[in-house]
């Protein structure tokens, strides 16, 4: 496992939380060899509605699908970690939460 930087402070972590690490590894790397067997999906060329000025519409960019892997990647996680852990994909990040409240 790797932090971002210096500024991720992971000392004192739930125990269960600091264990479920090594299986979201495994997770991580079974989406990835599962999205190796898919083609690459392009979702914009120059069609599509962009930022003013955006590059799209000289035909010098395109969008490349990644939520299929976020997809993958959190139904992998659910069923390693089980229903006390939310698994929410949010916009850059997949947010992961051991919630045992109400369950």
């Amino acid at each position: 496992m790797k932090t971002k930087d210096s500024s991720v402070n992971v000392t004192g972590m739930h125990p269960e939380v600091v264990g479920a690490l090594a299986k979201m590894e495994v997770c991580r790397s079974a989406a990835l060899s599962l999205l190796l067997t898919y083609p690459m999906v392009v979702t914009s060329g120059k069609d599509g509605t962009h930022k003013v000025g955006s590059l799209h519409y000289e035909g010098l960019a395109v969008d490349l699908r990644f939520r299929d892997y976020m997809d993958e990647w959190k139904r992998y996680m659910q069923n390693a970690l089980g229903s006390d852990w939310d698994i929410v994909i949010e916009a850059d990040h997949i947010h992961c939460e051991l919630d045992r409240r109400g369950k």
